[in-house]
């Protein structure tokens, strides 16, 4: 299946476990068709500070052409104040690349079960 957005895609996950790491690296092959994986490795259980890192390293080597599109999943729980719980990260991701030129961020909702 052709990505809409771009034909360079990058999915980033951040492990906090090797054994939960194993696992994504053999689901891709499933999951990620034509999409490039990217773990990275939190032993400490940091979530936001690793994938900022990452994407600091993406932005200085991108381009001064290139845009870049951050998509960033909105989990939608069945109860309204699970919704707390989740919220923090993904707003600090939000707003953390806001103010770099050619950075577009997208929110995709994303109900959890």
């Amino acid at each position: 299946m052709p990505h809409m957005l771009s034909p360079d895609v990058t999915a980033v996950h951040v492990s906090t476990d090797a054994t939960e790491e194993e696992k994504i690296q053999q689901k891709w092959s499933e999951w990620g068709e034509g999409t490039r994986p990217v773990v990275i490795e939190s032993p400490y259980r940091l979530m936001l500070e690793p994938l900022l890192s990452y994407l600091e390293q993406v932005l200085a080597a991108r381009q001064s052409d290139e845009r870049l599109t951050i998509v960033v999943p909105q989990f939608v729980p069945r109860i309204w104040w699970h919704n707390l719980l989740h919220a923090n990260t993904a707003r600090a991701l939000r707003i953390a690349p806001l103010f770099q030129p050619g950075v577009v961020i997208t929110d995709v909702p994303y109900q959890v079960e």
